[in-house]
């Protein structure tokens, strides 16, 4: 498959972090993972449930692995990580299916970086 036909280099990717820690605030040790994703520099979305990001995907895995890394830092003994990745070739835009509401001047949930 090509790059035209299958083009990762953009993706939406939103994951979860839920840190079981032996004491403590399992929010404060969220919020290590999401400062991860703000000192990123992609485009992101921090929700209730989850965090969304937009870019390449090997870049956003990574993100991920670094977030889920700082919870361990900060005192996590164990890490569920949900993930979940949206991806769509160039012929998906004339499509019903498309989720394209992405970074947009009337969507401005997402920090740009």
């Amino acid at each position: 498959m090509t790059e035209a036909t299958h083009p990762l280099n953009e993706v939406f990717l939103a994951f979860q972090v839920i840190p079981r820690l032996k004491e403590g605030n399992n929010f404060e040790v969220v919020d290590k993972a999401i400062e991860v994703v703000k000192n990123a520099n992609v485009p992101y979305q921090v929700g209730a449930m989850e965090t969304t990001m937009k870019g390449e995907l090997n870049q956003l895995l990574a993100i991920v692995t670094a977030a889920q890394q700082a919870c361990y830092d900060a005192g996590a003994l164990e890490v569920i990580t949900n993930i979940k990745i949206h991806s769509k070739t160039l012929e998906a835009t004339d499509t019903f299916c498309t989720y394209d509401r992405g970074v947009t001047p009337a969507n401005h949930m997402f920090v740009e970086k």
